[in-house]
C-alpha cells in the first residue's frame, strides 16, 4: 500500500496449530471447504477482488504455527492487516494467541487491523467457552470479533473479511492525510539524476554570477 490509490493489502492468518486457517483462506477464495490440510505447511494466497473502479489484489498468509518467532515477527511487519483464529472447541488454542497479541502490539502497535475470529461454532457440544470467557475475550482483545464455522459455509468468512478490509483502508486513508504514503511524485531518485541537478544548478549560478 505505497501509493495515494488503494490497489490491494497484505492479510497474515495466526493460529495455533487445527484452528482453520487453512481452512479460512480456502472458503474465502473458493467459496468451498476443504477440511483435511497439512496444519504445519505454510501458504500464500493471491486473489484478485473486482471494484467498480479496479482491481484489488490481496495477499493472503497463512501461516505455520511451528514457525520460529523470528518468522512469525517477519510476517507481522509484512503484514497490513491480521485475523487471529482459535478454535471455540479447543480453549488453549487462544493461550497461543494471547503471546502473538503482545508480538503485534510490539511491532505494529495497538490500533492495527486486527479481528478476532472463533472459528467451529457449528460443534455446540464440544464448546470449551462460557459466555463469562467470551466476555473476558472481549475486553482482552477489545476489538472486532467474531464466531464463525467454516465448515458451514462462506458468510461468516465474508463478514470477518469485510471487517478487516474496512479497517485496512481506514489506516490507508490515515497515513496519506499524515503524509506517510510515498507518491510517484516523490519517489527516491537515481544518483545519476541528482548529480544532473546539482550540475545545472552549478551552471545557472555561474551565469548569475557572470551578469
Amino acid at each position: 500500500m505505497s501509493q495515494k490509490r488503494f490497489v490491494g493489502a497484505k492479510i497474515v492468518l495466526i493460529g495455533s496449530s487445527g484452528v482453520g486457517k487453512t481452512a479460512f483462506a480456502v472458503r474465502y477464495i473458493t467459496k468451498r471447504f476443504i477440511g483435511d490440510y497439512d496444519s504445519d505447511k505454510e501458504m500464500l494466497y493471491t486473489h484478485k477482488l473486482p471494484t467498480a473502479r479496479d482491481e484489488i489484489t490481496l495477499e493472503i498468509l497463512d501461516t505455520a504455527s511451528q514457525s520460529s518467532k523470528e518468522v512469525l515477527e517477519k510476517h507481522i511487519r509484512w503484514g497490513d492487516g491480521f485475523i487471529f483464529l482459535y478454535s471455540l472447541i479447543e480453549k488453549a488454542s487462544i493461550g497461543y494467541l494471547n503471546n502473538m497479541r503482545e508480538v503485534l502490539e510490539k511491532i505494529k502497535g495497538k490500533d492495527c487491523p486486527l479481528v478476532l475470529v472463533g472459528n467451529k461454532s457449528d460443534l455446540l457440544s464440544a464448546r470449551e467457552f462460557s459466555e463469562e470467557e467470551n466476555n473476558e475475550l472481549d475486553q482482552r482483545f477489545d476489538g472486532a470479533k467474531f464466531e464463525i464455522s467454516v465448515a458451514d459455509g462462506s458468510q461468516g468468512v465474508f463478514e470477518v473479511m469485510d471487517e478487516l478490509m474496512c479497517q485496512i483502508k481506514r489506516e490507508f486513508i490515515k497515513s496519506i492525510n499524515t503524509g506517510n504514503v510515498s507518491t510517484s511524485d516523490n519517489k527516491p531518485r537515481s544518483k545519476l539524476y541528482s548529480m544532473k541537478k546539482a550540475f545545472k544548478k552549478r551552471i545557472n549560478r555561474s551565469h548569475s554570477d557572470t551578469f
